[in-house]
């Protein structure tokens, strides 16, 4: 859990903390080894490999937790979310939209790969659709993803008040935006699209 913790803070940066990577992997690692038949020890080895950008071992990571219990109710979003983010199209968005439909206390955080998913086909109306269900005001890529998709579609007015929340969540967004887009895209098309799509407000991502 504390890989987990670092993890999120290195790739959100919530707080002013010291939480490097490498020590998140660290932190994943030793809870694998301690206990390595444990699908959350699994996936959150396999989010700090995403980060570090080791995409094989992050996946091979992703499909060892799903080994350990295919039908686990309350991880298949999560595996699927993953799986996504790794690029598995299929099985991925899958996994996503089974957890929907068999719990209504899913995590839903995982509309945001489904979101990821239809902007790699450009199907921006899609990604509008998913956008409604990805709810964290608090979270900046809440008004990042929603800013990207209107711009995308060329609703402007919508977008401009997306746009202008997100820098007021995220001040320093212009300089950090690609980084931080990367850290959960590992898709070039899928970033430049992204990044396409909040141009439109005048954001200058470097």
């Amino acid at each position: 859990m504390l890989g987990h913790l670092y993890s999120t803070n290195y790739s959100l940066e919530l707080m002013n903390l010291v939480t490097p990577l490498e020590e998140a992997i660290g932190f994943a690692e030793k809870g694998v080894y301690l206990n390595p038949d444990n699908q959350r020890t699994r996936l959150i080895l396999a989010f700090a490999r995403l980060l570090s950008n080791e995409v094989p071992a992050g996946l091979a990571e992703v499909e060892r937790a799903l080994a350990l219990n295919p039908n686990s109710l309350l991880f298949i979003e999560n595996i699927g979310y993953l799986l996504t983010l790794f690029g598995d199209w299929e099985r991925g968005p899958a996994l996503i939209r089974k957890a929907i439909k068999l719990n209504p206390y899913y995590n839903i955080t995982v509309h945001y790969a489904l979101w990821v998913d239809w902007v790699r086909q450009e199907k921006y109306q899609q990604a509008y659709l998913e956008i409604l269900n990805f709810r964290k005001p608090m979270l900046f890529w809440d008004p990042l993803i929603k800013a990207a998709t209107f711009g995308l579609l060329g609703r402007y007015e919508e977008g401009k008040r997306a746009a202008e929340k997100l820098i007021k969540l995220k001040p320093d967004f212009p300089s950090r935006g690609r980084i931080l887009i990367k850290h959960y895209i590992k898709f070039e098309d899928i970033v430049e699209r992204t990044i396409d799509g909040l141009s439109k407000f005048g954001l200058k991502i470097k």
